[in-house]
């Protein structure tokens, strides 16, 4: 059984950076990328409104500056900045640069930076001056200075930089000329690491390796719910310091063209103004904020096509009372895959069980089945194979056989025959679906064991 809403990628995409050139081509002057009205509450400097050139220009500055500190091809360096468009161009100038970027969360303090940085041998460390009222950056230097790892320097973007710190802002406001390019030493750049995000699983705190190819299948999941396309005005008020925020923001704003207006979440009075200030088609919120009721009267907007529903914990997700938009949801198994889900009988909400079509030559963007211990795995075009260590652990991701990955989600809950829904109501580091109770999910006599399981339950993608 084939969905009609399980998209294919191109055989070899084109490398995130690729992309911003061809939209740089194709739009050139044509508005790309806005900063929220209320940045200046939360990062210095005003509000910034780029077109693709602008973009294109700003990212290759930064990758120059990226040249000049010698950094080998592959290097790692750890990113830590709000959803604000210099956070984006410093992400694209790492890939322009032939460096990978690692997204660390914005809640991780200095000394957690450094570790990172430390455990994965990375050799820079890009940081804001400030985030709001916290100004970690001087912290952060002394501790570069006293650890024992090979970081060559410290970049930031911000005013009143502290001594030792190379500035990246003028950057941005004064990108030099010239085109930056370093050509991937793989025969298929779309295969080389892009950006490596950070998970937190029940042992520990451990980063996630993504390819080009793999953020546009995970990215295409989003997209494809959405509808999304190059006339399309996107909202996202998602941090681009995870799996959601990137594919939601920063890696579908890439691979439709389309323009991505900024959010520092949350603020549901600005979050309202851009929406009718941009023309906004499509935005995306966590369900937490659906939950708190702080969406009333955003969707007045008869230009808003769609609202994207994003749920860590995938049985609280929830359906405002007053919704005259659709509004897709989508569930974030850490930093493992987005599944999209649908609506259940009893309100709540499943992960749609398809099982892909034998002819299909591609794998699916995502399959989601039980393992033999009743946790969710999933695996497919998205599904990060072993992530690179950052904690005592030797792996990662557990990678079963055939290519299926512990999501460390139990799968709790009922099938819907009628509607082929799996139903996940169990948060993460929670009990485990028993043997008996993952049987009745499948059909009779089939393996519950996905490693053995020729037809699994399959998330919709």
């Amino acid at each position: 059984m084939t969905s009609d809403i399980t998209p294919r990628i191109a055989p070899a995409p084109p490398t995130l950076d690729q992309l911003l050139r061809l939209s740089a081509q194709r739009g050139g002057d044509t508005l790309a990328l806005v900063d929220a009205p209320d940045r200046p509450l939360w990062a210095d400097g005003a509000p910034r409104r780029l077109t693709w050139n602008q973009v294109d220009a700003a990212v290759s500055a930064v990758a120059g500056r990226f040249f000049e500190m010698g950094l080998p091809s592959e290097a790692l360096v750890c990113v830590q900045g709000l959803n604000v468009t210099d956070t984006l161009i410093a992400l694209l100038g790492c890939i322009r640069a032939g460096l990978v970027a690692v997204i660390v969360p914005i809640d991780f303090s200095p000394a957690e930076i450094v570790g990172v940085a430390e455990r994965l041998n990375a050799k820079a460390i890009l940081a804001a001056r400030r985030m709001g009222d916290v100004q970690p950056l001087r912290s952060l230097r002394h501790l570069v200075d006293e650890s024992i790892a090979d970081i060559r320097f410290i970049g930031a973007f911000g005013a009143d930089l502290p001594g030792g710190t190379v500035s990246f802002e003028d950057c941005i406001g004064y990108p030099r000329s010239g085109v930056i390019t370093r050509l991937s030493r793989r025969e298929r750049p779309e295969e080389s690491l892009a950006i490596m995000t950070i998970d937190r699983g029940p042992e520990g705190d451990f980063a996630v390796a993504r390819n080009h190819r793999e953020w546009h299948a995970a990215a295409a999941v989003l997209v494809a719910e959405l509808g999304l396309s190059r006339t399309s005005r996107l909202l996202c008020p998602m941090a681009p310091s995870g799996l959601a925020g990137l594919a939601g923001g920063l890696v579908s704003w890439l691979s439709t063209g389309c323009q991505l207006v900024l959010h520092q979440a949350f603020d549901a009075t600005v979050f309202a103004v851009q929406i009718t200030m941009h023309g906004v088609t499509h935005a995306l919120l966590p369900d937490a904020v659906l939950r708190a009721g702080l969406v009333d009267g955003l969707f007045d907007s008869r230009k808003l096509e769609k609202v994207a529903g994003l749920a860590r914990a995938p049985h609280t997700a929830v359906v405002p009372a007053v919704a005259p938009c659709p509004i897709p949801h989508f569930a974030v198994l850490g930093e493992i895959g987005i599944v999209p889900m649908r609506p259940l009988e009893d309100g709540g909400f499943g992960l749609e069980a398809l099982v892909p079509s034998p002819e299909d030559a591609a794998l699916p963007l995502v399959e989601a089945g039980i393992e033999e211990g009743g946790y969710l795995a999933l695996r497919g075009q998205q599904v990060p194979g072993i992530g690179f260590d950052v904690s005592e652990r030797e792996v990662s991701y557990p990678v079963g056989a055939e290519g299926w990955v512990s999501t460390s989600y139990p799968a709790l809950g009922t099938a819907e025959r009628s509607g082929g829904l799996l139903e996940i109501t169990g948060a993460r580091y929670g009990r485990p679906m028993s043997a008996q109770e993952a049987s009745l999910l499948h059909e009779p006599g089939q393996s519950v064991d996905t490693s053995k399981a020729n037809q699994p339950l399959a998330g919709a993608a």
